[in-house]
């Protein structure tokens, strides 16, 4: 019960991790209340402006972290579920659910990734947070289901 609980915390910390990235993105660049230039470092390479206007930086005509908004806002609605329910049928359901959405989500970040470095030729630190926040809940959701299977 008690690794259960360790695991279900550290979702939530890297879901709103995530979800801090997202949202500063969109406060940068939609809705202009951050300067944009706040996330560039002088690099030739490390440039968050260039990958969040390139042409790769929507799809379906929306920008790529309001689906990274929604991403980690449904993994802490169901961490914060999963951390207060007693139901451990429920429990395991949302651990299922967790576990799909990370491994879609780890896709979707090697697409976008792949983006950065080859097409754009430029990395966006907020995109690695929410790169890394991804892959964390990934090795987080596989650690529940393989060393810890006893306390989903």
């Amino acid at each position: 019960m008690k690794n259960r609980k360790i695991l279900d915390y550290l979702t939530i910390l890297f879901g709103f991790l995530g979800l801090g990235a997202m949202i500063y993105l969109l406060l940068s660049f939609t809705l202009n209340l951050i300067s944009k230039n706040s996330c560039d470092i002088i690099s030739s390479v490390i440039n968050c402006t260039k990958v969040v206007t390139s042409n790769y930086s929507t799809l379906f005509g929306i920008d790529w972290y309001y689906y990274g908004i929604g991403f980690f806002s449904v993994i802490i609605v169901l961490s914060v579920i999963r951390l207060f329910n007693k139901k451990e049928k429920q429990n395991r359901l949302f651990a299922q659910l967790i576990l799909a959405l990370s491994i879609f989500g780890a896709g979707v970040a090697c697409y976008l990734i792949y983006v950065e470095l080859f097409l754009v030729h430029h990395i966006c630190v907020l995109c690695t947070t929410g790169h890394i926040a991804i892959f964390s809940l990934l090795i987080i959701s596989i650690l529940r289901f393989t060393k810890f299977k006893d306390t989903i």
